[in-house]
Order: structure tokens, then C-alpha cells, then sequence
């Protein structure tokens, strides 16, 4: 990746960061308010996920034709609609359908694209501190985007803070403006050996993710009291320890210490969710549970995206690799969605929802501790 690559990348990551953290991580919370049980929110997060993976199939023929830079532009735009209809869902309806469909359509041919692009024009030799920076980059964000997500949520309204937060995901897509637009040949395919590794871990992940992010955030924000103003400044005070974590892991990974950063890396996560798990009950636990997830969370992304971008590349093509493998993701994250929506639904709290992502760290270690050891190997 060259130079001016990785600084349109980075500077890319901290507005797109600043509207996950001031935004998509109100999402679900902000459909309880709007009227949704739990369950239900959980659901329709599930719905979105499971949206894209049926609409993965029109990233191709886009990014032949307009190359991978231009699909993560359009991704962006539709983004920015979907945050524009979230205000207008009241319950269960037709706005909430057209919510899930844009919203799902919006993120798979951004996050499908920007993956690949990240992958295509990457330095593997660096690609553990490249990543490493991108995730200390969202924990720096991390610390003042929440409290503004609340703040704009909470005293200016919905609308108008939903509009600021889709003119940020416009305005994420100028870093991109002028630069290279790799181009998808035709006739390539991606190595099914390394697809098969890829879409493995990326379910597990993305399981991962459901249990211990998604049905966290909820709990939390249920927790201390529906209030986006609390929820906010909580993931604010997180974001305080998580850059260090980030960076720490990503010269583990570079330095040829590949499965010290997974030990550390994976062995602090089960125990922060281990935490989460008992800690939900109360706002005092619950903050100390979420102030260590935030010190983690940068170190699993970091220990999991370097040898993911890394098979993408060993695949020959990074965007049929990652069209192949995302989808594991959404399947893997919208089955703890709705496994917590159904545990729910039946009275139950967000211990056993929460426990369940224990599973899936224990299948990423193992997956990636073989990837270090055999990197070449199915």
C-alpha cells in the first residue's frame, strides 16, 4: 500500500468510525425507544444481516463496472439514506422493512468493497501495524464520537441527529476522491482452499461479535435506563484504554509473535465476556465490563483482519474471496441475534445469549493459531 493509500485509508477509518460509534452502535437501542421489545430489535438487527447476505450477489457486476473504489462510494451514499429513514420507524411496519432493506443493501457493498479494496492494496508485511493503527484510530473516536451520538440523539432528537450522523458517512467518502480504483478482471476466481478457512473464521467471528457486542450493547444501554445520553458517555469512558490494545497486538503480529498476540488477545476476550455475562444487572459492573471490552475489542479485530486480509490476498482475488467469506459473518452474527431474541422472548435475561460467544473465540483461536502455524494449508 503506498503511502498516500494508507493515509486516504486512515483518515477514511476516523470518519467511518465516527459514524459507527455516534450511530450504528445506537441502532438497536434506538428501536426499543421507538417502541420495539428487545427481542424484536434483536431481530431486526438479524434481518438486516440476513439481508445482506442475499444481496451480496449484486456487488460483482458493480465492481466490474465501476471498480471497488466506486462500490465503497456508492455503500457510503446508502448508508447515509438508510440513517435518514431511521427516524421515521415507529414499530413493526413497512418503514422499518424499507429500514432493513437500505440499511442491509447500504453496508454490503460497503463493507464488501472496503475490505477488498483494504486487501488488494495492502503491504503483508505490515499489515499487522496498518490494521493495528485503523483500530486505534476507531479507539481514539471511540472516546468522543459516543458522547456526541447521545448528545445529538438525546437533546437535539432523532431527526436531526440522524441527519448530522448521515452527512459524517457522506462526508467519510472524500478521502477516496482521486484515488486508485483497482479494477476486478473477468476471469479470476478465489482459491477455494483459502475460502474455506476464511468463511470459517468469519462465521465464528461474526457469532462472536452477536454474543459479545451486539446483545452487549443492548443489555447495557437497557441497563442504565434506555437513556442514549448514559449509553454514550459509557462507550466514551471505554474508549479511554482501547488504543493501547490495538497497538500492543499489531507489533505482536508483525514481530513474528503471531500466537502470543492470539493468546493474550483471545484469552482476555473470553474473560471480558466471561464478565459481561454476570455483569449485566447493575450500571456499575456493567461499566467496568464494558470499560475492559473496549481494551479488547481493537486487540480480537486486529488479531483477526491482519491474516484475514492476508488470505484475501494469497486468494488471487480479494473481492470474490471477500464476497465468498462476508456472508459468514452476517449468518454467524444473526444467528446469536436471534438465538438472544428467542432466549428473551421466553423471560430469560442476557447471561446465556452472552456466554454463548465463548464458543466462538475458541474456534478463531484455534483457526487462526493453524493459519500461523500452516499458512499455506487448508
Amino acid at each position: 500500500m503506498t503511502l498516500t493509500t494508507i493515509r486516504r485509508v486512515y483518515a477514511h477509518t476516523a470518519l467511518q468510525s465516527f459514524v459507527e460509534a455516534s450511530g450504528g452502535l445506537f441502532v438497536v437501542g434506538f428501536l426499543v425507544r421507538q417502541g420495539l421489545s428487545p427481542a424484536a430489535a434483536l431481530a431486526s438487527f438479524a434481518l438486516i444481516l440476513l439481508s445482506r447476505f442475499v444481496l451480496r450477489a449484486a456487488v460483482m457486476p458493480l465492481a466490474r463496472a465501476q471498480g471497488l473504489r466506486n462500490v465503497v462510494l456508492m455503500g457510503l451514499g446508502i448508508r447515509a439514506l438508510s440513517f435518514l429513514l431511521l427516524p421515521f420507524v415507529g414499530g413493526l411496519g413497512p418503514v422499518l422493512a424499507a429500514y432493513v432493506l437500505v440499511s442491509g443493501l447500504g453496508s454490503v457493498l460497503y463493507w464488501t468493497g472496503f475490505h477488498a479494496y483494504v486487501s488488494a492494496a495492502g503491504d503483508n508485511a505490515a499489515l499487522g501495524r496498518q490494521v493495528s493503527i485503523q483500530q486505534a484510530t476507531n479507539a481514539a473516536v471511540g472516546i468522543v464520537a459516543p458522547v456526541t451520538g447521545g448528545f445529538l440523539l438525546g437533546w437535539a432528537g432523532p431527526f436531526a441527529g440522524f441527519a448530522v450522523i448521515a452527512l459524517i458517512q457522506l462526508l467519510a467518502g472524500l478521502p477516496f476522491l482521486g484515488a486508485a480504483n483497482p479494477a476486478i478482471e473477468a476471469d479470476t476466481t478465489a482459491d477455494p482452499a483459502m475460502v474455506r478457512r476464511g468463511r470459517r473464521l468469519y462465521f465464528a467471528e461474526g457469532l462472536q461479535t452477536g454474543c459479545g457486542v451486539v446483545v452487549w450493547n443492548l443489555a447495557l444501554f437497557v441497563t442504565l435506563g434506555q437513556s442514549f445520553e448514559h449509553f454514550g458517555g459509557a462507550l466514551a469512558l471505554a474508549g479511554l484504554g482501547a488504543a493501547a490494545g490495538s497497538l500492543i497486538i499489531g507489533r505482536l503480529i508483525d514481530g513474528g509473535r503471531a500466537q502470543h498476540s492470539l493468546a493474550l488477545a483471545y484469552g482476555l476476550g473470553a474473560a471480558v465476556l466471561i464478565a459481561k455475562a454476570v455483569a449485566w444487572q447493575a450500571p456499575l459492573p456493567a461499566l467496568i465490563a464494558t470499560a475492559l471490552g473496549a481494551l479488547v475489542t481493537p486487540m480480537l479485530a486486529t488479531a483477526m483482519l491482519s491474516p484475514l486480509y492476508a488470505m484475501a490476498q494469497r486468494s488471487q482475488c480479494t473481492l470474490r474471496f471477500n464476497m465468498a467469506t462476508e456472508g459468514g459473518w452476517d449468518l454467524g452474527c444473526s444467528t446469536a441475534a436471534l438465538g438472544a431474541a428467542a432466549v428473551l422472548a421466553s423471560g430469560l435475561g442476557y447471561t446465556l445469549p452472552i456466554l454463548t460467544g465463548l464458543a466462538a473465540l475458541g474456534t478463531i483461536w484455534w483457526g487462526l493459531a493453524a493459519w500461523y502455524r500452516q499458512p499455506l494449508k487448508a
